[in-house]
């Protein structure tokens, strides 16, 4: 009788007695019974007592630095699912582990400390003989640990979850035909599995799917309209007419399947890992899709890695919500409330923030070029390493906001109070419009007030073309 064998790739590199816990654990047996040492290690090992055995190799290079080669021996009765062993070597190591999962050899599940789970697409490099690197290019939801990976719908990880197709099983030699069609409207009916994402090029590719059906219908035996029949009626049911709107179909010169959309568009948004969050914010996307009018309140949730690129959120409440790493370009914060928000490392690129509260939110590295802040609040905000290039910040209120190292190149003002801080690596050219100190210039030997004339000698030795003015008064009345 055979073992289990394992195969694991972790973020972080492997440490033998962490490992070994965490194995021990994870088997349930005692750590004494758990053998963990470097791949090719001889001496010193416990093979003949050993219930657990464990060869680990650190990575010098690429965004992996742990490959773990996991035994378990005949004497492991129940030993864990893959998954399971994953999700405890990540729960007691601190860092994503990554397990083989699917039908294609470079998705893997990546299982986080905090329970989560998430969806990778790995690269094996092979630069160098029996040198493994490997390049995590692609991920389902931001994670801080791979920063260079593009945050995108994996559809890898779809096909590897097949839908049951019992009516095109059924059918033989035209299974082929019905297949993706039934496919498609089980996914629907699930709420597109594993994800709630299905990308709206593989839906067209499902419509053209039901195209080559439509051209062979006549030539159809009737097994096989009768299963289509069915098939389109549930189709219906799961799709609303749009009048093609959606996907650029014209009524007038396409079948009527082309004219519907699902109900619940699963291409409006990549989820993030937290499923708390998840859920609410899948509820807004359900909600979305029955037409109910007005903003959300995501407050206080966990949506880092979350792409949401483009949504209408005007009027909504995300007060002390967590964005990091989140993709927010072209996304409408009219009218809402983001004070004391992570976007630490998002990229908002032409957000609107016309009018929105962003006192006390965190924007440290956040993209925020093209922004529109008109008349935003931004009081206590965190703009460190932020870059701004081309952001309109009209009369918006920068009280105490903080732009030590941030960029804003080509950025508006617009009589804007400016009472921020400033260092040397704060970039100000092409900087225009109106503003009132007094700003903060902080220095090595320590800070210093900048207004009126000063101010605007120091933004415009640095390219900027502003005009800093007096404060406006309020006019008292006369005396009666």
């Amino acid at each position: 009788m055979n073992g289990t064998a394992y195969g694991f790739l972790t973020a972080a590199a492997p440490d033998a007695d962490t490992l070994t816990r965490a194995l021990a654990q994870g088997f349930g047996v005692p750590a004494a019974r758990v053998d963990v040492a470097p791949d090719g290690t001889v001496d010193g090992r416990n093979w003949d007592t050993a219930l657990v055995t464990c060869e680990y190799e650190i990575l010098r290079a690429g965004d992996l630095r742990g490959m773990l080669n996991v035994y378990a021996t005949p004497a492991v009765t129940a030993p864990p699912a893959p998954e399971e062993l994953a999700a405890a070597l990540a729960r007691e190591s601190g860092t994503p582990v990554l397990v083989e999962w699917g039908r294609e050899p470079w998705i893997r599940k990546v299982l986080l400390p905090q329970g989560r789970a998430t969806y990778a697409a790995i690269e094996d490099l092979d630069v160098a003989k029996d040198q493994p690197w490997f390049r995590v290019y692609a991920v389902q939801a931001g994670l801080p640990a791979f920063p260079e990976a593009e945050v995108e719908g994996l559809p890898a990880v779809v096909h590897g979850l097949p839908p049951r197709t019992p009516l095109a099983d059924a059918l033989g030699a035209h299974r082929a035909l019905l297949h993706p069609w039934e496919a498609l409207v089980s996914r629907m009916a699930a709420g597109w599995p594993p994800t709630r994402w299905y990308g709206a090029d593989m839906y067209l590719e499902d419509l053209e799917a039901r195209d080559r059906l439509e051209a062979a219908l006549p030539a159809l035996p009737g097994p096989v309209r009768s299963a289509l029949a069915t098939l389109d009626a549930r189709f219906r049911e799961l799709t609303v007419d749009d009048a093609g709107e959606e996907l650029g179909a014209d009524p007038s010169a396409t079948s009527w399947y082309r004219h519907r959309r699902p109900a619940v568009l699963p291409w409006r948004v990549l989820l993030p890992v937290d499923p708390e969050a998840a859920h609410w914010l899948w509820k807004w996307v359900e909600e979305g899709a029955e037409g109910r009018p007005g903003g959300v309140d995501l407050s206080s949730l966990d949506l880092s890695g979350a792409d949401v690129a483009g949504a209408d959120f005007s009027g909504s409440l995300f007060c002390g919500t967590r964005l990091t790493g989140a993709r927010l370009t072209g996304t409408d914060f009219h009218r809402s409330h983001l004070q004391g928000a992570d976007l630490t490392g998002a990229d908002a690129t032409g957000a609107c923030f016309v009018r929105a509260d962003l006192d006390g939110a965190v924007l440290r590295g956040t993209a925020l070029d093209g922004a529109d802040f008109t008349r935003a609040d931004l009081y206590g905000a965190d703009a460190r390493g932020a870059t701004l290039r081309g952001a309109g910040l009209l009369g918006a209120t920068l009280l105490h906001a903080d732009f030590r190292g941030a960029d804003l190149t080509g950025a508006r003002l617009g009589e804007n109070t400016f009472e921020v801080a400033l260092d040397d690596t704060t970039l100000v050219a092409g900087l225009t419009g109106t503003l009132t100190g007094p700003a903060t210039l902080t220095t090595p030997s320590g800070p210093h007030p900048l207004s009126g004339a000063a101010l605007e000698s120091w933004l415009r030795s640095r390219g900027a073309t502003v005009r800093v003015i007096a404060p406006r008064r309020i006019r008292s009345s006369p005396a009666s």
